[in-house]
This record gives C-alpha cells, sequence and structure tokens, in this order.
C-alpha cells in the first residue's frame, strides 16, 4: 500500500487507473460479444438468403474499438505518471531517510547494502514495478471479462472452474514462495558484490603495491559466481509452473467444450465465444500467475526502500523555539558535566562521566592512548553521538536543547584527513554561498580571499588559473597534503567560529606543512577556544592546559608545566614514552642525535614555565 499510496492522496489515481482498465477490458470483451451477434446475423441472413447490414456492425464494433482505445491509452498515462510520481516519492523519502540518521546507525550499515538500495531497489521501482502493475492490472481485469463472458454463455462451467480455481490457487502459492526466497537470495549476493567492488577501487593502490590483484579477481569471481547460483534455479522454477499452468489451462478448455457443445448447447456464436474466452483464460491466467509473482517480489524493493523509516534518525535540525542568538556561542566556555557516552545501548560507555571546564579563549590539548575517548569527546561535541548521560554547556546553553544545525554551524572544526569536496576552490570554502552575503557583487570575494591569506595560502590559489573557480577534483585530488590542510583550515576561519575543533589537522602532512599550520593554529585562532586532539605532543605542548584522558575518565587537566612536575603522571609517561621511541629510532645513529630530540622535547615542554608562573 506504501507503493500505491505514493501514486496520490487517498489513493485517487490507482482507483482511477482501476476503473479505467474494468471498462477498457469491458469494451474489449463487447467488442467480441459484439463480434458473436455480427457472426449469428450473417448466418441467418445466408440460411433466409437476406443480406445482413455489415456497415451497421462494422460501425459499431469499430466505435467500440475506439472508445476501450481512449480508456486504454488515458490508463496507460495515467499509470505512468502515477509510477513516476511513486518513484520520485520514495526515493527522495528513501535519501531525506538516510541523511538523517545517526552515524552510529552507518558504523553497523555495510555500504554494499546502502549501494544496492539506492541502484538496485531504486532501478526497480523506476522500471519493472511499473510494468508489473500494468501486466498484473491488464491480466486480472482480463480474467475477470473473460470468466464473466464464459459462466454467462454456460452457466455450468462455473462448477468446474471451482477446483481448478483452487488448483491454480495451489500452484501459485508454491511458486510464489519459491520464487521469493531465490529472489531474496539474488538480492543479498548482490550486497557483497558492491561492498567489495568499492573497497577495490577504494585500495586500488595498495592492492597493486601488494601485488594483490590476482587474489582480489578470484574473490570477486567468487561473489559473482554466488549471485548467479539463483539464476539456474529460477529458471527451473518457471519451467516447472509452465508445465503446471499449461495443464490446467487444458482442463479449462476442455470443460468449456463439454459443457458448451453437449450439456448447455447454445449458439454458433456464442459457442465460439466461450471457448475464445476459455482459451485466453488459460494464457491469462498462466501469466497472471507469474506478474503476481513478478509484482510481489518486486514489491520487495519498495519494502527495502522504506525499511529504514523505522529506523529513530537524528535529533531535528531546527528547534523553533530554542534558537539560539545569532552570536552564540560569543566568549566560548565550555562546561562538561558527568558525560557519559556509549555508541550503542547494548554496548559499555565509552566516556565514563567525565567533568571539566574550558574558559573563553583557553587552548586545551586532549591527549591519551588509543582507545581513551579523545575522538569520541569530540563527537559528542557535536552530538554526532548523543550522550547518555551528563550534559554539554557552551556558553550557558545545553547543546542537547537546541537544533542540530543550530549547533554544528556555530563550531568550526579540522579533521584529521582533510574533507574536500568536487567542485571549485569557492564551493569548498563557501559549500552554502553564505560569505559575503548583502556585501556588493564586487566585495563577496573578499571574505573568501581574507580567509585564504590568514591561512596563508592565499598566494597558492592566486597562482592558479582560475583562481576561486579553479576546479578541485574528488578528495582533492589536485592539491598537496598541506594545501588541502589549509584550504579546510580557511574554510574554518571564513565560518568566524567562536570554537575550533582540531583532530590532530597536522598528523598526515610534511613538516613545512606542519609549521604552516601551526602558525596559522596560533595566529588566526588566538582570539578563540580551540580544543586539540593530540597524537603527537609537539602540537599540544604550548596549548594552556591539556586533558589526559585514560579508559573513557579524566586523569589529569592542568598547564603543562604542572604536569610534567607530577611524579608518576599520566602525561609526564607520555613525554618520557616519546623520548624513549625517539631513542629508539635514533639508536644507530650516535647519541648526538639522541640527546637532542630529547632536549628539544624537554625545551618544548619547559617553553611556558614563564608564562605559568
Amino acid at each position: 500500500m506504501r507503493y500505491f499510496s505514493a501514486y496520490g492522496p487517498a489513493l485517487i489515481i490507482p482507483a482511477i487507473v482501476l476503473a479505467l482498465a474494468v471498462i477498457e477490458r469491458g469494451l474489449q470483451a463487447g467488442q467480441n460479444w459484439w463480434l458473436s451477434v455480427w457472426t449469428e446475423a450473417t448466418a441467418t441472413a445466408q440460411a433466409t438468403s437476406q443480406a445482413a447490414d455489415t456497415t451497421y456492425y462494422m460501425k459499431v464494433y469499430f466505435i467500440i474499438g475506439i472508445i476501450s482505445l481512449v480508456f486504454q491509452v488515458s490508463r496507460a498515462v495515467i499509470l505512468v505518471l502515477g509510477s513516476i510520481s511513486a518513484a520520485r516519492r520514495l526515493q527522495a523519502s528513501l535519501l531525506s531517510t538516510v541523511l538523517r540518521l545517526p552515524m552510529s546507525f552507518f558504523d553497523s550499515q555495510p555500504t554494499g547494502r546502502l549501494l544496492n538500495r539506492f541502484t538496485k531497489d531504486t532501478e526497480s521501482v523506476d522500471t519493472s514495478i511499473q510494468s508489473s502493475v500494468a501486466s498484473f492490472l491488464n491480466c486480472a481485469v482480463s480474467v475477470l471479462w473473460s470468466l464473466v463472458v464464459v459462466i454467462a454463455v454456460s452457466p455450468g462451467v462455473a462448477v468446474a472452474l471451482i477446483p481448478l480455481g483452487w488448483a491454480y490457487s495451489a500452484v501459485q502459492k508454491r511458486y510464489i514462495a519459491t520464487s521469493r526466497e531465490l529472489k531474496r537470495l539474488d538480492s543479498l549476493a548482490l550486497s557483497p558484490i558492491f561492498s567489495h567492488f568499492g573497497e577495490t577501487l577504494a585500495g586500488l593502490t595498495t592492492l597493486r603495491a601488494f601485488r594483490a590483484q590476482q587474489r582480489f579477481a578470484a574473490r570477486d569471481a567468487a561473489l559473482l559466481n554466488e549471485s548467479n547460483r539463483c539464476y539456474w534455479p529460477a529458471q527451473c522454477v518457471n519451467r516447472w509452473l509452465s508445465v503446471r499452468l499449461e495443464l490446467l489451462g487444458i482442463a479449462v478448455v476442455f470443460g468449456t467444450a463439454v459443457f458448451v457443445s453437449s450439456v448447455v448447447p447454445t449458439s454458433a456464436g456464442l459457442a465460439g465465444l466461450a471457448l475464445t474466452s476459455a482459451l485466453n483464460l488459460t494464457g491469462l491466467m498462466n501469466w497472471m500467475v507469474r506478474q503476481t509473482t513478478e509484482l510481489e517480489v518486486n514489491m520487495n524493493s519498495v519494502e527495502r526502500m522504506i525499511e529504514y523509516d523505522s529506523q529513530p534518525p537524528e535529533a531535528p535540525e531546527i528547534v523553533p523555539f530554542r534558537r539560539p542568538l545569532p552570536d552564540w556561542p560569543s566568549r566560548g566556555a565550555i562546561s562538561v558535566q558527568s558525560l557519559v557516552v556509549r555508541y550503542r545501548p547494548e554496548l559499555d560507555p565509552v566516556l565514563k562521566g567525565i567533568t571539566f571546564q574550558v574558559k573563553p579563549k583557553e587552548k586545551i590539548g586532549v591527549v591519551g592512548r588509543t582507545g581513551c575517548g579523545k575522538s569520541t569527546l569530540m563527537l559528542a561535541l557535536y552530538r554526532i553521538i548523543e550522550p547518555t548521560e551528563g550534559r554539554i554547556i557552551i556558553d550557558n546553553i545545553d547543546v542537547a536543547t537546541i537544533g542540530l544545525r543550530d549547533l554544528r554551524s556555530r563550531l568550526a572544526l579540522v579533521p584529521q584527513d582533510p574533507v574536500i569536496f568536487s567542485g571549485t576552490v569557492r564551493s569548498n570554502l563557501d559549500p552554502f554561498g553564505d560569505a559575503g552575503r548583502g556585501l556588493p557583487v564586487s566585495e563577496r570575494d573578499a571574505p573568501l580571499w581574507s580567509s585564504l591569506e590568514r591561512a596563508g595560502l592565499a598566494s597558492a590559489i592566486r597562482a592558479l588559473p582560475g583562481q576561486l573557480d579553479t576546479p578541485i577534483s574528488e578528495g582533492g585530488g589536485n592539491l598537496s597534503a598541506g594545501q588541502r590542510q589549509l584550504l579546510c583550515m580557511a574554510r574554518a576561519l571564513l565560518r568566524s567560529a567562536q570554537i575550533l575543533i582540531l583532530d590532530e589537522a597536522t598528523s598526515s602532512i610534511d613538516t613545512a606543512s606542519d609549521t604552516a599550520v601551526q602558525t596559522t593554529i596560533s595566529s588566526a585562532f588566538s582570539e578563540c577556544t580551540v580544543l586539540t586532539i593530540a597524537h603527537r605532543l609537539h602540537t599540544i605542548i604550548t596549548s594552556d592546559r591539556i586533558l589526559v584522558l585514560d579508559a573513557g575518565e579524566v586523569l589529569e587537566f592542568d598547564s603543562p608545566t604542572e604536569l610534567m612536575k607530577q611524579q608518576g603522571g599520566a602525561f609526564k609517561a607520555l613525554v618520557d614514552q616519546t623520548n624513549s621511541n625517539n631513542t629508539n629510532r635514533n639508536s644507530g645513529g650516535g647519541g648526538g642525535g639522541v640527546e637532542a630530540r630529547k632536549a628539544a622535547l624537554l625545551a618544548a615542554v619547559s617553553a611556558p614555565l614563564d608564562k605559568h608562573k
């Protein structure tokens, strides 16, 4: 019903299509009846040596045919338009639903399954279901009128049709159950193919480097073979159905012939009409069983497309009566209170009741071993993961009480892997066209260039042929790693956010680019609150305070100077481990290099001493 309700309001369009189909097929049955009348009149005229009014019968036959054609074309046009509308609405609903699902859903959902929904199932709704509905409607209404004609000519046939109808139903149920399972297996086998193909494309460079092409090609062939295993059984099931339906069709024609010729003798014209309808009924019943099965199987695509409707969506983008002021957050104060976060209800918490305060414009480094909850904390700030308990308050507003758009649009994030879209430099800097809105046309680019200047990327962009309109390939392939990171930095600067979150923004770039990014952070974001997730200690060693996490709990939270004074402290242990790793890496190069690295790190740690005294 969900598919047909997508045709239009209150199932009006399906009702109109059904009515037109009944009238159209009724007119076609009327044509056959008129033909039998014409035949009877011709036979009577020949018997009495009179001339039959052929022109009259031909005109009536032609008029009935024209009217039937008008209804047929009208039905087809309305059905096609309704199917297009239904497909568009279902696809839009699927896309809207998926875009509003929380990130935890995508963590547990294979990419191939999502691709299958947006490719195979969408294609089925676009094309296959429309033809299946049209064919099933034609068959069902034609069977109805054929039965009416056969029973009207020879009422006794109705007695024989009861057991034959039961036999048809039994064969259909057996066939549908098997065919549906084969279709389900085929759909399940497609998802691994999509997933494997996507993984192969994403890791093509790595595959070639490790010479694993043959192994992945063999895996792909195995998955294709598994998918094709459903083809042969499906063909065998179709042959099984054909044999049984043909036998039942022979029984219908034989029964009609016996009743018409022996039990209830009728005129030649009506007998021919009954036999013709019985012959048509045989083919129509066979085709209707197939179309019923195909329609039911294709409707599985609709079920899969609306399956995600039952998934709980993210919080609303906007809460009308809880919208923050346009300049929020103006100070950048953050208060985390007894925060408990878990990825799914059945899993253990990742953050276990952590509490800390961040002052306005403070620079905070977040460190800890892998799995301690650093990234989870940032996800909770953006409400990508909703806290189980506790609160996050930014400038006196509980972020759980406002809309996601109001929250996420007021924070700036520079991720570890820079996110670059296909498009231009301009569309990557300002995806929604908000910058420069309200300014004269000649000045609308000024905010873009200002953010690029502050990020240290303006000269490189000016050197490009199209400058701001220079095309950017997917993932920023025509930019260096450092330029991609600086472009993300410029995007964050353009938003003028008071709170900046850095997820180890320099972990995957070279030393020169690292220096440029660190310089940009220290100068351009000096008046902002900055939270930095650190995997390399030198990136946060000049922070005002450092938050040390371990197993989802806050171990230490103080200035680097104070943390280094704590004998046996967690942060001091991380610094010592870093020195030890440097020593091991340079053990072959003499002690001078090791001592130099160790001294450099300790000097960096001690640098804020004067500042914090």
